[in-house]
């Protein structure tokens, strides 16, 4: 049977990123791109992240027949992202979104086909085709879904991480507590945080979501992350990269530099809140999520 540190169930996503933009778009006028650059996001950027960090990891991926999927497809082949409980269907499964990042933040627009009917049991049934010390989840918008594959996981006495992502999930901010209340790590960004708690401040937002969750580790962007656990909760400054190129994806290679630590190395909290913030940081240096992300031995030359 297959085995894996970590388990990674979540969709692939096809990015075109514009970069050098002169200025940010406006209703009725074009502006040409200097730059335009084609790769995988959303779960292909943790896969791949964790994969140059050396760590044993399975991405049970769905593919769909279309150019999109064939393209992320292969560029994980290509980064050595372990594709063995990965699905290849004969329809169209695109998803693909456009970045457009500007003066240190981005906009996007995203087109998603609908999803595949057996696209859900094949994610749970992932869980019995290998073993797994962990599993980690790109955020909690299938509600229901979501439960049942965190319990699945816990049963088979796995730990869970759950990254939290935009969407409209966020607009029942109950039912996301409820949600994450069931895993042992929740790691979302600061504005996520915010939403979720429903409160004003970072720091009572940090007060309900270590209530609820054994473990908290909030992106804070350039100002590094917070981590909490029970009482305790400690600031780790963020890195120095250089110049910001692009932070589409910096969340999703933080979460694969705390889940080396964490799962691998079984590694203080700090060092772990280091380790992501090294991986984060070094991401947006290039253009796409995995494009800079460090190997193991990069990111250690920047303890």
């Amino acid at each position: 049977m297959l085995t894996y540190d970590i388990l990674l169930i979540g969709d692939y996503f096809f990015d075109q990123i514009y970069t050098g933009l002169p200025q940010f778009p406006e209703l009725g006028r074009e502006i040409c791109a200097p730059r335009l650059t084609t790769t995988g996001g959303a779960m292909y950027t943790t896969a791949a992240a964790l994969t140059r960090l050396g760590v044993n990891v399975g991405w049970a991926a769905y593919f769909g027949s279309d150019y999109y999927s064939h393209f992320v497809h292969d560029l994980a082949l290509h980064e050595g992202v372990d594709l063995s409980l990965a699905k290849r269907t004969d329809e169209c499964y695109r998803l693909v979104t456009t970045s457009l990042p500007f003066q240190g933040e981005r906009a996007f627009v995203t087109f998603v086909d609908p999803e595949p009917p057996d696209l859900h049991d094949h994610w749970l049934s992932s869980l019995d085709r290998c073993q797994f010390k962990h599993l980690h989840l790109g955020g909690m918008e299938k509600t229901a879904f979501t439960r049942a594959v965190i319990r699945r996981a816990k049963e088979l006495g796995a730990t869970v991480s759950l990254d939290c992502s935009d969407g409209t999930h966020l607009d029942k901010p109950c039912d996301c507590r409820e949600t994450l209340a069931l895993a042992d790590i929740f790691m979302p960004n600061a504005r996520e945080a915010l939403i979720v708690t429903e409160k004003r401040d970072l720091a009572s937002a940090m007060k309900v979501l270590t209530q609820l969750v054994k473990l908290v580790a909030v992106k804070d962007g350039a100002n590094g992350c917070w981590i909490g656990q029970g009482d305790d909760v400690i600031h780790i400054p963020g890195i120095d990269p250089g110049t910001v190129i692009d932070t589409t994806g910096a969340g999703d290679c933080f979460s694969a530099g705390f889940l080396r630590g964490w799962v691998c190395e079984n590694a203080p909290l700090a060092t772990c809140g280091h380790y992501g913030n090294i991986c984060g940081g070094l991401s947006v240096t290039g253009v796409g999520g995995a494009t800079a992300a460090p190997t193991y031995d990069q990111m250690k030359r920047w303890l």
